[in-house]
């Protein structure tokens, strides 16, 4: 397929498929094994919706907390655990998902981890190397 058609929505192909993921030690089945989460993709809408909740205007500039964008994208992230339950919530005293994903992996190198594996599900993935090569074209 190739020209415009390629472009109608009914050809393009999803990538979003979920993806499973042992976020944590803590949590483990009856086998003592880490259970595992489900993950899917940010969308672009959900992204941007997402930082236009993180900026800030302060003066004439606008400054975005980064630790919030990072915390609510992983909670966007995040199919299972459900971070909506409200019995999740409940147990650990809270009421947002992003807090609630921070009660969960209070490990700062597995949120960490996790934030990272949600951010890499969504495409942004580049390395360093590749950025620099992208700004020299």
């Amino acid at each position: 397929m190739s020209g415009m058609n390629a472009f109608l929505k009914q050809n393009k192909k999803t990538e979003n498929e979920k993806v499973l993921f042992a976020a944590s030690k803590q949590f483990v089945d009856e086998k003592g094994e880490p259970i595992m989460w489900e993950l899917k993709p940010l969308t672009s809408r959900k992204a941007q919706e997402i930082r236009n909740e993180c900026n800030k205007i302060v003066g004439k500039k606008v400054i975005v907390d980064n630790a919030l964008w990072q915390r609510r994208m992983a909670a966007e992230c995040t199919v299972f655990p459900n971070l909506y339950d409200a019995e999740l919530q409940d147990s650990y005293g809270v009421m947002d998902p992003a807090d609630l994903l921070m009660e969960l992996l209070d490990n700062d190198g597995e949120f960490q981890t996790y934030c990272a594996k949600c951010a890499e599900i969504s495409g942004y993935n580049i390395s360093d190397e590749e950025l620099v090569e992208q700004a020299k074209n």
